[in-house]
């Protein structure tokens, strides 16, 4: 009988080769990955996500991109360009390579031995195989740390969508406020530049005084200033706006469609809103699969840490002149200096971390659905006190003032300071209605799952 007959035809052999052909690993598909990620930021968003941007995409944002984009386009168009987002989809692949390699055996291990007698007199050929089997044993504790870890990840990859929706809508408001103060600081420099040439007129023909042209020119110089820095704001919120897009400079004349809206007429309801924000939280799902898989990995080390090597084989065997011989091998290794100290630490350790971090998490939210309500009724009661109250009463005053300058009752600079105060009321308006928005930006990201940000400056 010759030695590869005696190896295939051992039963052990044959079953630990069966096993290894049937544990062969293999990677995920990416429809398989991120087919739970694209289906729960639908549910949460509404909107659609890719992983890696094809020519239909590429297509579909350069349409977007030749047109004003709204607030639904500028959603889309981050989804499928901001390269932060697909790097964090691609810890999804790093993911999958490890449950992938949970289901894998270690290699074959095939020791030969040749003897031959000190007298020169006879030798002996000694061949072992044994597979390494403590992995097959242990297979539901490895897989079962890899699809914690996969869990982990696609958390993750949700947090960080819904996460970067709520950034675009920020940034978005903030490019529609800085636009409307731009006009409304532009309107302010038109207006005194029309003043100041009439007064300038006016004293060269000897017809006012020195202070009323001094007054004039001021205010004109000042709002001057205004609409550079109105322009210079405005540039920073497209560039930050742009980032977050994913727009390069081909695309450099892209621009924004609508206004920035008013608040509703009554208050949103967000009493729930630290409940919703418990519940949803992507955060701490990641943080409770990370310590799953650190539970699980703390049993894999406790078993190795008994049993730290198991093999199983074949044993061949002949001697110079005679006929092969077979028999089982078994591989038994002893922990005597390495008990897994170390890998049972980590693994403990990890386990409190995540709790300490769930903890720490529940209370970071509870705290910041407080503080995002706050901020939210706080901008809502600031947008109609200026609407319904302040800006028809500075109406009404520059009206008046008007009416008395005409009359010969007010004074030139009665009626600059009534014309200052009220694009001054022009403007608390415009930043009230940003940072509503800007805060309901926030709510929303925290009924979505996501967190709470801080306000843009």
């Amino acid at each position: 009988m010759d030695l590869a007959h005696l190896l295939l035809s051992h039963g052990t052999m044959q079953r630990v080769l069966i096993a290894a052909t049937l544990l062969a690993g293999c990677v995920p598909s990416q429809s398989s990955l991120f087919g739970p990620v694209q289906r729960d930021v639908s549910n949460r968003l509404g909107i659609g996500v890719s992983w890696t941007e094809g020519d239909r995409t590429t297509a579909a944002v350069d349409a977007l991109l030749g047109k004003p984009i709204d607030l639904e386009a500028a959603l889309r168009i981050s989804l499928a360009r901001n390269r932060h987002l697909q790097a964090q989809f691609d810890e999804l692949g790093i993911a999958a390579s490890q449950v992938a390699e949970a289901t894998v055996l270690p290699p074959l291990s095939v020791d030969a031995d040749y003897k031959r007698a000190v007298s020169g007199e006879g030798s002996e050929i000694e061949l072992t195989a044994v597979q390494d089997v403590l992995d097959l044993l242990q297979l539901g504790q490895r897989r079962g740390i890899a699809y914690a870890e996969l869990r982990g990840a696609r958390a993750r990859a949700v947090a960080a969508t819904v996460e970067l929706a709520a950034r675009v809508e920020t940034a978005f408001y903030d490019v529609l406020a800085a636009s409307e103060e731009r006009e409304l600081v532009q309107t302010a420099f038109q207006a005194a530049s029309v003043a100041a040439d009439l007064v300038e007129r006016q004293h060269a023909a000897g017809n006012t005084s020195d202070l009323a042209l001094a007054r004039e020119q001021e205010q004109r110089e000042r709002t001057r200033i205004e609409v550079g820095r109105a322009d210079q704001q405005l540039a920073e919120h497209r560039a930050r706006l742009a980032a977050l897009l994913g727009i390069d400079g081909g695309h450099a004349n892209w621009s924004t469609a609508g206004r920035l809206p008013d608040a509703p007429m009554t208050a949103p309801r967000l009493d729930d809103l630290e409940q919703a924000a418990l519940a949803t939280s992507l955060d701490l799902t990641a943080l409770r699969a990370e310590a799953d898989a650190a539970a699980a990995r703390h049993r894999y080390a406790m078993v190795r840490s008994f049993i730290p090597e198991l093999g199983a084989g074949v044993a061949v065997a002949r001697r110079e002149g005679g006929e092969w011989e077979a028999g089982p091998a078994i591989r038994i290794g002893v922990p005597l200096f390495n008990q897994q100290q170390a890998p049972r630490a980590r693994a403990r350790a990890e386990q409190n971390r995540a709790k300490n971090e769930l903890s720490a998490t529940s209370t970071d939210l509870r705290a910041s659905a407080e503080t995002v309500r706050a901020r939210v009724l706080q901008a809502f009661s600031d947008v109609r006190q200026l609407a319904d109250v302040v800006m028809p009463l500075r109406k009404r005053v520059l009206d008046e003032t008007v009416l008395h300058y005409n009359a010969m009752n007010a004074t030139t600079f009665e009626l600059l300071m009534a014309r200052r105060e009220m694009v001054d009321v022009g403007q608390q308006h415009i930043e009230a209605r940003r940072r509503y928005w800007s805060a309901m930006a926030e709510a929303k990201a925290l009924q979505r799952g996501g967190r709470a940000m801080k306000e843009s400056p």
